[in-house]
C-alpha cells in the first residue's frame, strides 16, 4: 500500500511541476526536464529504500541510508530549483 501512495504522490508532484511551469510560462529544455524526470526517479529510489528497510525490520539502516541518500535528493532538489525552474526577470538593466 505504501508504494501506491508514493508513486500517486510523485506522479502528483510531476504534474503540479508541469502546471507551474505551463503558468509562469517557463522556457525549459529537454535535458532540463531529463534532470528532473532523473531527480523525481532518484526520491522514488530514496523512498522504497526506506520502506524495504523497514520492512526488512532494520530501522537504524533505513534512518542512516534515509539521511544519506535524501540529503543527495534535497540538494538535487535545490539545485533544479535555484536553476532550472527559477523565472528570471528580464527587464531593463541600467548599468
Amino acid at each position: 500500500m505504501v508504494h501506491i501512495i508514493i508513486g500517486a504522490v510523485v506522479t502528483a508532484g510531476l504534474l503540479l511541476l508541469k502546471d507551474y511551469v505551463r503558468k509562469q510560462k517557463l522556457r525549459i529544455t529537454w535535458w532540463q526536464w531529463l534532470l528532473t524526470l532523473l531527480g523525481f526517479g532518484y526520491s522514488i529510489f530514496v523512498l522504497e529504500m526506506i520502506v524495504s528497510f523497514l520492512d526488512e525490520g532494520s530501522p537504524k539502516a533505513a534512518v542512516v541510508m534515509g539521511v544519506f541518500f535524501g540529503f543527495i535528493a534535497v540538494i538535487w532538489g535545490v539545485l533544479l530549483a535555484r536553476f532550472v525552474f527559477n523565472k528570471k526577470k528580464t527587464g531593463d538593466k541600467n548599468v
